[in-house]
């Protein structure tokens, strides 16, 4: 089983139709919907393979409210409960790029997770906004720990260029180290931060990580995949008729990969990413295109 800790929030997400007017009115459309990069994994993912979310959410209607709409998306819902339900602002440009507002709330107040949430899972996926605070940190550092000592793989998700700064590059990579994941994902600005990559080669960071999957994405160009310094594969990227909000690209594109990578191919794993992250950029938020 694939599972997925991290955050499960409200997105409220803006559709700029013009450039931002500051002081005054600016033309939008808003959606209201369930956001979070883990919940919104664990969403697609669920779709390919039985998935578990775990997470944490508030004693309040909204809280309730994301719990039954992951449900109902097939997905095994395991969440504590306690404090406010976080709340995320994303503003969407007319060219598709999107600026987030976060509140992060109850996601981040996850404590010690219940051994049998871990149950038969082979693959933990994390996302490294859950590793920015405590006590939600250490508690999936356990976590990942546990699956791996059970035979499981873990991926984390670098999730953000902004909170990794606002964390610390050097406090952030600690505590990569710390998780010893098997698998990385990283956009190009998160990877460089890191130093994961440098200059479209290695980065010093990575030296680090000799026995660690990378797939450096970077948008419309091909993912590369690194083991150590080593570059495995470029996958390129297939061209994407209609770009209106990447919203949830990133996260699509680590539930097909993690869908897809039972056979160990990590190239066809890269593809499946690829092919799920374009139904969900014509789409408000982190929502597939129907």
């Amino acid at each position: 089983m694939l599972a997925v800790i991290g955050d499960m929030v409200q997105d409220i997400v803006v559709w700029c139709a013009e450039a931002w007017q500051h002081a005054t009115d600016t033309q939008c459309r808003i959606h209201m919907m369930r956001g979070g990069s883990a919940a919104n994994v664990a969403a697609f993912a669920t779709r390919h393979c039985p998935t578990r979310f775990i997470g944490c959410v508030g004693d309040d209607p909204a809280g309730r409210a994301l719990v039954a709409e992951l449900e109902g998306h097939g997905v095994d819902v395991r969440v504590q409960v306690r404090g406010v339900t976080g709340v995320v602002v994303v503003m969407v440009a007319v060219d598709g790029e999107r600026s987030l507002f976060p509140s992060r709330g109850a996601s981040g107040e996850l404590q010690a997770i219940a051994p049998d949430w871990l149950d038969d899972v082979g693959l933990l996926h994390v996302t490294g906004y859950s590793l920015q605070g405590e006590p939600a940190a250490s508690s999936i550092i356990d976590a990942a720990r546990r699956v791996r000592a059970a035979g499981g793989r873990v991926c984390l998700d670098a999730s953000s260029a902004g909170m990794i700064a606002h964390c610390g590059v050097d406090a952030f990579r600690a505590r990569v180290l710390e998780l010893a994941p098997d698998i990385i994902s990283a956009n190009r600005d998160e990877a460089e931060l890191l130093q994961l990559t440098a200059d479209g080669g290695p980065g010093t960071f990575l030296a680090r990580l000799a026995d660690t999957i990378v797939l450096a994405r970077a948008g419309a160009n091909p993912t590369c995949i690194w083991r150590g310094s080593e570059l495995i594969a470029e996958v390129p990227v297939p061209p994407i008729a209609e770009i209106r909000d990447l919203t949830g690209a990133g996260d699509a594109f680590n539930a097909g990969f993690l869908a897809a990578l039972a056979d160990n191919d990590l190239v066809q794993a890269c593809r499946a990413g690829h092919a799920l992250a374009g139904q969900v950029i014509a789409c408000p938020g982190a929502a597939l295109k129907r």
